[in-house]
């Protein structure tokens, strides 16, 4: 399902939710249910089948035949069940015991009992600013799930100890019972579907039920959108009513301001010492806690930062309300909080955060080591090359197109944005490099409000289809930052569009087959001197080679070729050898274009019917002897 697809359905269905709420939910179970349906369905018919299979067998009927079936009926039962019993990593984070966060504990314990909320079975610290309740079905879309809750110090330690219960509450309220309990059924539902689906992809299952879930996940999401969506304003007001909406509130409002100035004190600084430090330090988090309880930004910067999450519009694609829906539900008005005088991290865990602190340093440190190390060397690198072309470039010095370029990235990436605009500029008439230097521009002005890097924009990105994705999205942001939304909303539905046609094109630039339609190539005689040199200079292997294109859906303006080399031997020759041919060519010709060279062999004649449909598209021979 596109995404375009995806959001008209939508569209379509939140009424629907929102006119019969009652007979939305039987909707909604129906397609639940169809998904443990298919499985059921395919699992009572290969047994059934094996079961008739060895009837037969025991009347001693076709024997060997029966038995070549009944293999091959238990192979697919056995790929079925293990398609099921796929392995889900556990996330990952420090278990936290009762003994060391006593009143952590008693909070989830008392919060289970008042919502009728299932147990959570292992409390896991991170480093991350963030709370969030994990499943992981041990039976996978059969369920008997085991529950995580991820709760990060960083954020404990910029709340107080009811801002953070109110969120723990928020996690739980996903997972509770009573009214509630059909949609934690369907969240359930959906975060199962949706593992299995991502697990079953990247072992490359070719299953059916592989098949069936592509089908059926972005349609049953689909149809529980409406219901996740309103479970989150159920889990706030669950989370409301065991703490406060006061507290839930505040919890909000910080999540927004804290999250930035730690950002901007804490790890912008951190990742700006990678530059100078070869290792990461071993006191990350450590360091992290007293700039979490108390350091803040200027009014006037929290404030925007408040001002702008409660201008910001749903994302149809989550479906978690943005800020202002969830105050409003909750009755209470946005505000910048306070900083904690006690935080919830040193009233749930007391003695014990220093240690757990250092435990997180370790992790952290022993988890970024590599990363860090590749990186230094790079940044020290490229710090070295930019002093380098500085200092030739002042010493007057003339760069080539290449090496301006090189000189105006560096500068952006390790100097200033506003210091490598000029750079960028000079480099606008450039044939190779000025596409690139205009939309650099344009994205450095665009960043700053000015509407000129609007109009950059758009002449690269009518010119340059690639620079189109980033460039919707940065035109996106430059109109929501003004509070344009109707322009916003309209880039918006664009960059889907744009997104749905680029999956489009990748799927047809990937591969070639016989299903495909291809087309003379073209080109003028000029255009093709290149090719035909390069081709004469491998004349000694090659007996006749065409060039063809394959017919698009999606960005004709970019043709796709296909050059067929047949080699001196013909197409008998061996699979080895045809690929040396095809290693030789890649290597020594330049197609005029994105494409494939693929050699005329038994494997691939199929290509004969277009090759000889179209005889203007030779464009090689060797001469005869």
């Amino acid at each position: 399902m596109t995404r375009e697809a995806f959001v008209a359905r939508l569209e379509h269905l939140h009424p629907l939710a929102q006119a019969n709420p009652r007979a939305y939910r039987w909707w909604v179970r129906m397609w639940a249910l169809l998904g443990y349906g298919f499985i059921l369905l395919l699992l009572l018919g290969t047994v059934g089948t094996m079961l008739g299979v060895l009837a037969l067998l025991a009347l001693g009927t076709a024997v060997a035949l029966l038995l070549k079936v009944g293999l091959l009926l238990g192979f697919f039962a056995w790929k079925i069940i293990r398609s099921l019993w796929v392995k889900f990593d556990p996330p990952q984070g420090r278990a936290l015991t009762p003994a060391e966060a006593a009143p952590l504990f008693d909070e989830l314990r008392q919060q289970a009992r008042a919502m009728a909320a299932p147990p959570v079975h292992r409390v896991l610290l991170t480093t991350d600013f963030n709370a969030a309740i994990v499943q992981l079905p041990r039976l996978g879309v059969l369920g008997w799930p085991r529950n995580y809750l991820m709760v990060g110090l960083p954020l404990l330690q910029a709340l107080s100890p009811e801002q953070a219960a109110a969120v723990v509450a928020h996690e739980l309220g996903h997972l509770r019972g009573g009214h509630g309990k059909f949609s934690a059924w369907v969240y359930r539902v959906s975060q199962s579907w949706g593992q299995l689906l991502g697990q079953l992809e990247s072992h490359g299952a070719g299953t059916w039920l592989s098949k069936f879930a592509n089908w059926y996940v972005p349609r049953f999401n689909a149809w529980s959108h409406p219901l996740r969506r309103a479970d989150e304003f159920e889990a706030d007001a669950a989370a409301g009513r065991v703490t406060s909406p006061q507290a839930l509130a505040q919890a909000l409002c910080a999540l927004v301001v804290r999250d930035s100035a730690l950002d901007k004190l804490h790890w912008d600084v951190l990742t700006a010492s990678i530059a100078a430090q070869p290792h990461p330090p071993t006191n990350a988090i450590s360091r992290l806690l007293p700039l979490a309880k108390s350091a803040r930004l200027d009014d006037a910067t929290e404030d925007e930062l408040l001002k702008t999450a409660l201008a910001a519009d749903p994302d149809v694609f989550d479906t978690h309300p943005v800020l202002p829906e969830r105050l409003a539900a909750l009755g209470q008005a946005a505000a910048v909080p306070t900083p904690p005088t006690t935080t919830a991290a040193e009233a749930w865990f007391g003695p014990s955060l220093p240690a757990l602190a250092a435990e997180l340093d370790t992790v952290w440190a022993f988890e970024r080591q590599e990363f860090w190390k590749e990186r230094h060397q790079f940044l020290s690198t490229q710090q070295a090359r930019l002093r380098e072309l500085t200092a030739r470039r002042e010493a007057n010095e003339t760069l080539t197109p290449a090496e301006a370029w090189e000189h105006a990235d560096l500068t952006e990436d390790h100097a200033s944005p506003a210091e490598a605009l000029p750079l960028f500029r000079k480099l606008f008439d450039d044939a190779e490099h000025g596409l690139g230097a205009k939309f650099a521009v344009g994205r450095i002005l665009t960043a700053q409000d000015d509407p000129a890097g609007l109009v950059l924009l758009e002449e690269v990105m009518a010119r340059m289809p690639a620079a189109r994705a980033t460039g919707l999205v940065l035109q996106q942001a430059y109109h929501q930052r003004r509070g344009d939304k109707e322009a916003a909303r309209r880039l918006q539905a664009e960059t889907l569009r744009h997104a749905d046609r680029t999956d489009v094109a990748e799927a047809e630039r990937t591969t070639i087959s016989r299903t495909d339609n291809f087309l003379p190539h073209g080109l003028s005689e000029e255009e093709l001197a290149g090719l035909r040199t390069s081709l004469a200079g491998i004349g000694s292997q090659i007996k006749r080679a065409w060039l063809l294109r394959k017919e698009l859906t999606q960005f004709i303006e970019h043709p796709l070729y296909v050059l067929v080399v047949e080699h001196k031997s013909g197409r008998s020759v061996a699979e080895n050898t045809s690929k040396l041919l095809v290693n030789r060519v890649v290597e020594e010709v330049t197609l005029p274009g994105q494409g494939f060279i693929v050699p005329l062999t038994k494997a691939n004649d199929w290509l004969d019917a277009p090759v000889r449909r179209h005889p203007e598209t030779l464009v090689y021979a060797a001469q005869p002897g």
